[in-house]
Order: C-alpha cells, then structure tokens, then sequence
C-alpha cells in the first residue's frame, strides 16, 4: 500500500503515514462518493509532507485515496486534499462491539469465528469561509492510526509557527480538476499541428526568452503526449466516414441519389453494396445486414476488428458515418431572414434514405442542423449509434450585411467513444462544417475574410446547442472552439466554398477541351485560388485536400441548364472551377487517410454536382482512466522545475557531427543522444547564435528541435542533411568547406555547442544560365567557386545541357512515356553525378531496352532546367513572347535573348522537333499524331523554360499563351 501512494508522489513529497479505512458516513459537502452497495467502501488515508529544496522547514497535507474500480491497488487517484493548516482537524473515538470476521483464509481455525474486534472512527474536518467539510472513516489498524495522528500533529505545529510563510501551492496538483485540465476538450488543431519550438518564446545564444513559460509549453505538450501513450493499449479501431457536399440551388429532389451515396460500380461488386435496378434474394439480404454481428463479440483483444478493416473487402466501402452537406437549398426572400420550416430537410433527409436502397435498414439520422438554405445531416450506423455523443451544434451568417444567412456556415460537433471490453477508453472529437463563401471571381479576399470570421465565429455552446439566432454578435460562454478537435472536416466534409481559377475564362476552356484532357487538370490547380490560399497562409492553412483528378465538373460552377452552354456543357457566363470541396485536419495522434474524391456528373438536377469524399480513421484506443492517472502522476513529477534551485544538468555526445562530402539532392543523417544528467527535469531547445538568424542554415534540418527529458533519461536528436535547389544555389558560390555550430540551451541553465562540419560537392544544378557557359570545365573539378572562370560569355550552350540532349536524340525512338514514365532515383543521382564529373553516362546492361535510363535521363534534363536560378526565358520578356502571332515573329523575338539562353533555347527546341516526330515502328505517323506529342512535350517544357517570377515583379502570363509559343519552334 505504502509503495502505491509513493509512486503517486513527486520526489519533493514524502510520505508519512498510511493506513486503510472505510467511509461510513457521507457528508453532503464531502466530495467523497461510495462505489459499494453497502456505503463502506475502502479508503487510503495518507500525510504527506513537501520539502522546498531551497526552504527546511514542511508543509503537510492529508489525502483521501480511493482505488480505481476494476483496478489493482497500484492504480490509485487522489479524491480529496487537505492542508494541514489552522482550518484543519480530527478526532479519533472508539467503538468497541463483536463482529465476524470472514476474510481468514482456508486452513485457518473456527476460533476466528466469534472473535472480538475494535474499531476505530477517525473524524476528519477542514473549515472553510462558508462550510465545513467532514468525513468519518472507519479503521482497525491501531498502530498505523497512531503514526497518522502524530505526523498530522507535528505537521501542525510546524504550520502554526510558520503560517506566514506557507504556500501550499505544490498541492493544487493532487486536486483532479488540476491534474485533469487536459482532458475537458482537445487541444485546438491549430497549435498541435505546428512545431512544437515555434510556440516558444524568441531566444538566441547568451539571450535567453522566457524560461519559464517556455517550461510550461514544452511540459504541457510533453504530458499530453506520454500520458496517451502510457494509456495507450496498442490497439486501433477504424471508423469509416463519407462526406458530401451539394448545391442544389433551390432544387427539391428529383433524381436518384445513390451515385453520391454509394461506392463506384467497381467498389459495389466488392462491398455488398446493392444496386436498385439488381434482382436479390431475402438470404442475400439477410447476409449483406448483419453488421451487429461484427461488433456483438467484441473483446479488447480484437478492437480492431469492431470496425471494418480496409482489407475486408465486404466492410471496406460501407461508412459508418455519413455526414452530407447541402447549399442553397431555399432561394426564396423570406428564407434569408429565419428558415423556419423542416419542409424541405425533410424532403433530402428521405432523399438520402432511398438513395441507400435496402442499406438504408442499417442506418438512422444522427443529427442535423439547418441555417436558412444550408444544412448539415449526420446518418450513421445503428450499430454505431452508441458510439457518438455529446452532440452540439453552431451557425453562423456572412452573407448580405456579413451576416445574412444566406452565406455562411453550419457545423456538427461530436464524440466517437470506440467500442472495447473491459475498459473505458476515450473519446474521439469530430466536427464537420458545412459552409458556402462568397461567389465570384473577384470576391477572394472576401472569402479569405470569411474563413478566418467563421472560424471564429462557429463555436459551441457547453448546453449542446447555440442561440439560433446568428445575427448575435455577443460571445457564449462557455463556449468550445471549432478547432478544439481530434479531426476538423471543412468543405470537408462539406462545403460550397467558391473558390475559383485565377486564369482567363478562354484559357479555362481551352485547357479543359484540350486533347490532353485531364492531363491539364495540374496546370489548372497551380492557378486554383483555394490552393494559391493555402499556400500563401492566408486562408485554411494547415488544411489537407486530397489530389483532385476529376475536371472541374460535377463540382463545377456552374452548369448550364439551357441553351447557353458551351461544347463541354457548361454555362458559357460562368468560368468553370472546382468550387465544391472537401479539406480536413487531423491531431497528430489521430491518422486519417482518404480513400476517394470525386465529383458525381450523373446528377444533374442543379447546376453544381455534387462531390464526395470517404475518409478512414485509425483510432487509437486509449484507456480513459489510465490516461487520467497517467496524467496526474507526470504533472505532479514535473511541476516546480522553473522555481527550483538546483541546476539542469545535461550530457551530450557527440559534440562534433563530421558529414563528409555532401552531395546535391542526397540525404544524409546522423544522430546525437542527449542524457539528462541531473536531478530535476529539464527542458531543452535550440536557439540561433543572433535573433536576426535562424536556428541553422536552410540545408540543415534538426528533430526535435526542444523537448523535455526526466533525470537519467536518455533521447536522440537526428540532424539531417540535405540540399535543394535553393540550397545549392549559394552553396554554389561559397567555399567548399560547411561549418556551422549548432546551441543547444537548456531552460534555467547553460548553453552547449555541436560543431557541424562537411565538404559540399559542387554541381551543375540551380547556378546561372551565364555562369553554366562560362565553366571551364566539370563543376566537380572546381576548388573554389570562381575557379578557372573566365570574365567572357562563350557562344556554345552549356556542356551538361548538351550532354542529356545529345544522349537523348541518339538513344530515344520511342518518345512515349519519355516524360511520365516512373523513375528510379538510384539512376538519377548516377546520371547527375556524370553531369557534374564529366564521366559518361551508364549504359544499360546486354539486352536490356533504354527505358528506365531514358526516362532518367530525360527527367533530369528537365530537372536541370528548372533548377537554373533564372528561367532560360527571361520573365521581362514573357509578355512579348506571348504577343507573337507567328512562327517568324517568333524567331525574330529570339534576337531580344540574352545570347546564352538563344544557344540553349535552340538547342533544346530542335530536340524538341526532332522527338515529336518520332513513332516506334509499329505505329503510322499522322501530322495529328505529331502535333499531339507536341503539346504534351509544351505541356512539360513551357512552364519550366518560361517559368514564373517568383518574386513578383513581373506578373505571371497565361500557360496558354507559353504553350503557343513554344509550339512555334516544335510543332
């Protein structure tokens, strides 16, 4: 008993005493609550005293104990703390009387039968301002009763001399409302998703931040973390999710829904999914509706299979969850103020129902949540119904006014509780938006201000659901935040977010009517607003999507109804984009993969179609009581470390990290281990030498960059090495020799050094286009950067350049796949090794077809384009490049080059022409077979020779205009 109340203990606290008791009354104020059906259930009484290593005299408390239900005695939880204060007292009366005792073991004699026992009553009281607090417990242990009341009276007296100088701050962490603070709501995404040393405050070597607060964050994070994976019970459970989302545009149903609702037909044949129009038999039914069958023997050991696993080809389609997304469902006037009929919810909740066909006997409507023409509809499982929780709901308006219901959001927030025997594990928190933004290509940064306002805004009421009136503009407290979540679904589940396609309307359509198909659709995405957005941090940042394959139809604005529609069917006064999508974000803790994403164009009864996306969550089944104590006993060992007086001590090897050569796009690691070698824990971080610099140089990568580590424990720290283009680009004009130190601080002590020491290896790639022409020689052979360079531009395009392109013309008769075909890096870093040693390339072994080396070959070709510092095309000029009407105005622009970019542009677009008129024997050449190969060879060449300014002073032309262009020299 004695040992389990120690190891709950921090090492500043002793324990005094303990004995076992009973309650046997329960006073109303007594925060004491009784688990057994008679009122006597066991208690451990315990004194315990607190030391301040840098103050001798104590602080005593008494705890009330109580042990887990269905655990060991070592799992143990603090019920009620009590400071051995002025306030604080007790009485001890005995009450002599026989009682049986029947817990002797076998073997033993009747005599035990009938014998006399005394017991002790032990009063306990704490007088507070308004209340007195008293619990009156039973004991037989005379001896360990004696010791208690002997260290509560010295403790006692202690306090009476000292009164002025207690602090009692050291037991706030034995009360459960500290010790479980993590545990109310989750923490927001937004912070668990970003580096954990990026939250800190700003230091640098010899000036420190905020070590004190820098202790509270790394703390809090590393106790979140270690109490999940000490409760952790190495299990999963997988719950399968669809979401959708639709702009019906005023419309009711009048169309099937099952193509949204269900698998693909190739997915259908495999998932038990039964279409409407399939003849089926009752057995078959009856076989295909069992799914309480899967989870009736559930045990602990086989929580994985509760939920479908992906591998089980009769689950794997068949969500659990469906959570579906509606927009503009009412257009009328009076909508816009108060949609206060279910009319039309109905109408789609019944919808969806009849599009699941004979599945829909295994599902009911959860939840759903309505504001003006938006709703949001949650049908799950009825076998998974048990599961979910804790349902809230929030809306909020950004429409006319920014506040107009007619744009806007609605979201669902709730808790998923995996089933599992045994233990209680804890919950999961979902939450799903479904939101419509501002129309129109113009309206970005409205959208943009959207986001961040609802996200604001969309908060859930602690009492399950929020005023419905949406023109508040007062705060409810309490109140959780949207991201205060395990997993967020924005768009995401469901949305009609309108984000558009920053390029022309006939660029648009040319690029989606184009042979190539959905061969442009990354092309389109570079210019893709909601991409742009995310990209720049200005809007859902930190948000996932999953790769759009399907063109912008089916989740397209907007599809014509009527006469003015185009040749692909959309509306010719709206440009076509994705303006329907589904994003998400997840804790780290919580892994989630998409399955599919895709638009549903046999739905046409508006002008959007409507999208769907399917999501599997890998839930770690965590039990929930371990987690609490598990997080009560590590915040209790690690408070006080900012206010101690001891020193952190830490031990480091080794101190010099030596990486060798170091080559151009090869990655290298090694490892230091850290040991904590003192007596408190500590917390350590990287900091920079200055404020103005960063933590290490862009080629250098630590992990992880701050952590916390307990006395005696031992980590690694993995450095990483790796150039980019970036990288290289001034690595390519500095001496060879890298030398960087690296500081790493500890909280509240010293500073410690790691030398980091390599030899760069020159290359070829990311230099100047004027710099490649003027080498000597191999950029291997080098010594220095400006070694052997001479001042004057010579005539000829760069050797390495050349080197690939003349490979290529000789070698390849196939142009097929010569650009997309997979490649395999091995080969690459051999060939970009030859480009930069001057060594020939490897020639493919006896028998064996040029494929892979080809393509290898090719690929780096490209790859050395891209990498030159300045595009071979001049961005000044790219406006004139696309103001070219012909293939002779085209090669007179060729005179405004700079002279080394005509010599490459030449060289490379006579390649270019030579290729796309090459056929493999078996197949005829057709001058629109020609022309196709053409443009697939603009379709990678284009972008990459007239590549973007990236810093913005010139602005951006038309893919379109620089495909055309190219086209007048290959095609």
């Amino acid at each position: 008993m004695e040992a389990a109340v120690q190891s709950l203990l921090r090492s500043c606290e002793d324990l005094k005493a303990a004995l076992e008791v009973e309650v046997t009354q329960l006073q109303e104020r007594g925060d004491i609550s009784s688990s057994s059906a008679d009122d006597r259930s066991k208690r451990i009484l315990a004194v315990v005293s607190h030391r301040k290593d840098y103050v001798g005299d104590e602080e005593g408390s008494v705890l009330i104990l109580k042990r887990m239900p269905d655990y060991s005695i070592e799992d143990l939880s603090v019920e009620v703390a009590y400071p051995i204060t002025g306030s604080f007292s007790f009485s001890v009366a005995q009450a002599s009387r026989t009682t049986l005792d029947l817990r002797g073991s076998v073997g033993e004699t009747g005599a035990t039968l009938g014998q006399s026992r005394s017991e002790l009553t032990l009063t306990i009281k704490y007088e507070l301002a308004t209340d007195i607090r008293s619990h009156t417990l039973i004991t037989r242990d005379t001896r360990k009763l004696q010791s208690f009341t002997v260290e509560c009276r010295r403790l006692k007296d202690i306090f009476t001399r000292n009164e002025f100088d207690a602090d009692f701050s050291w037991l706030s962490l034995y009360t459960e409302e500290s010790s479980l603070k993590s545990f109310s709501s989750p923490i927001d995404l937004r912070t668990v998703n970003i580096p954990l040393h990026t939250r800190l405050s700003p230091a640098s070597a010899g000036l420190p931040g905020d070590d004190a607060v820098d202790i509270s964050i790394v703390r809090e994070n590393w106790v979140y973390n270690k109490a999940i994976e000490e409760a952790s019970t190495g299990l999963s459970a997988r719950l399968l999710i669809r979401t959708g989302t639709f702009n019906v545009n005023g419309k009711m149903p009048s169309q099937d829904l099952s193509p949204w609702l269900r698998p693909t037909k190739r997915d259908s044949e495999k998932s038990g999914w039964i279409s409407p129009l399939e003849s089926i038999s009752p057995l078959d039914i009856l076989s295909n509706l069992t799914d309480g069958q899967a989870t009736s023997n559930l045990g602990a050991s086989s929580a994985t299979s509760a939920h479908a696993s992906l591998n089980n080809d009769v689950k794997v389609s068949d969500p659990d969850l469906l959570v579906l997304g509606f927009q503009e469902m009412d257009l009328s006037t009076e909508a816009l103020l108060y949609a206060t009929s279910t009319v039309k919810e109905d109408a789609w909740v019944e919808a969806i129902l009849a599009g699941l066909g004979e599945r829909a006997i295994l599902y009911e409507k959860l939840a759903s949540k309505q504001l003006v023409g938006m709703l949001i509809v949650a049908i799950a499982k009825k076998s998974r119904l048990s599961c979910f929780g804790d349902i809230r709901f929030s809306v909020a308006g950004a429409g006319i006014m920014g506040i107009m219901g007619n744009k806007g959001a609605t979201a669902i927030r709730m808790s998923y509780t995996p089933l599992a025997q045994e233990i209680s594990p804890s919950p999961m928190v979902l939450t799903f938006v479904n939101s419509h933004l501002a129309a129109y290509d113009e309206m970005l940064e409205r959208r943009n201000f959207d986001f961040h306002d609802l996200s604001r805004r969309l908060i859930f009421d602690q009492t399950g659901e929020l005023d419905s009136n949406f023109y508040a503009t007062t705060t409810l407290e309490p109140s959780i935040g949207l991201f205060e979540s395990d997993v967020l679904f924005w768009m995401g589940a469901i949305t009609d977010l309108n984000y558009r396609i920053n390029l022309a309307d006939g660029d648009v359509r040319e690029l989606l009517s184009s042979s190539l198909g959905t061969g442009n659709i990354p092309l389109l995405l570079q210019y893709d607003q909601l991409k742009t957005a995310i990209a720049s941090g200005k809007a859902f940042t930190g948000f996932s999507e999953h790769a759009i394959t399907h063109m912008p139809r089916g989740s397209s604005y907007r599809y014509a109804s009527n006469m003015s529609e185009d040749s692909l069917g959309y509306d010719r006064k709206r440009k076509p984009a994705w303006t329907d999508r589904v994003l998400h974000m997840s804790a780290p803790s919580v892994p989630v993969t998409q399955r599919s994403y895709c638009s549903h164009p046999q739905i046409t009864m508006s002008d959007h179609r409507p999208v769907s996306a399917d999501f599997v969550l890998n839930i770690p089944i965590v039990d929930k009581q371990r987690r609490e104590m598990a997080t009560s006993k590590l915040y209790r060992e690690l408070w006080g470390v900012e206010h101690s007086s001891k020193m952190p001590k830490i031990k480091l090897q080794p101190i010099t990290l030596d990486f060798g050569k170091v080559y151009y796009r090869r990655l290298i690691r090694q490892t230091l281990s850290i040991q904590n070698d003192g007596q408190i824990p500590c917390v350590y971080r990287f900091v920079a030498a200055d404020a103005e610099q960063p933590i290490c140089p862009q080629w250098l990568k630590i992990d992880p960059v701050a952590g916390l580590l307990r006395p005696g424990e031992l980590s690694t720290i993995t450095v990483t090495v790796f150039i980019d283009n970036s990288s290289a680009s001034r690595l390519n004009l500095a001496p060879p020799r890298l030398n960087f130190t690296l500081i790493l601080h500890t909280a509240l002590g010293k500073d410690h050094f790691i030398s980091v020491t390599g030899e760069y290896q020159y290359t070829c790639f990311a230099n100047k286009l004027t710099r490649l022409t003027r080498l000597p020689g191999p950029v291997r052979t080098m010594k220095s950067p400006n070694d052997g360079v001479p001042a004057r531009r010579p005539v000829n395009a760069p050797r390495e350049i050349m080197m690939l392109i003349n490979w290529l013309m000789t070698h390849v008769t196939d142009p097929n796949n010569l650009f997309s075909g997979p490649l395999e890096e091995s080969i690459c870093i051999n060939i970009r090794e030859c480009l930069d040693t001057g060594d020939p390339f490897p020639s493919p072994k006896s028998g064996e077809e040029h494929g892979s080396l080809a393509t290898a070959i090719a690929s780096t070709l490209v790859q050395l384009l891209d990498s030159l510092v300045d595009p071979v095309v001049p961005p000044y000029l790219h406006a004139r490049c696309l103001q070219m009407t012909s293939r002779d105005e085209a090669f007179e622009l060729l005179d405004k080059f700079p002279p080394e970019s005509v010599n490459v542009w030449i060289s490379l677009t006579a390649f270019l022409h030579y290729i796309s008129l090459q056929k493999p024997p078996s197949q005829s050449s057709t001058d629109q077979a020609n022309m196709n190969m053409a443009e697939r060879l603009a379709t990678v060449f284009a972008p990459v020779l007239l590549r973007d300014d990236s810093t913005g002073l010139h602005t951006p032309v038309s893919p379109i205009g620089k495909r055309k262009f190219l086209l007048y020299f290959i095609g």
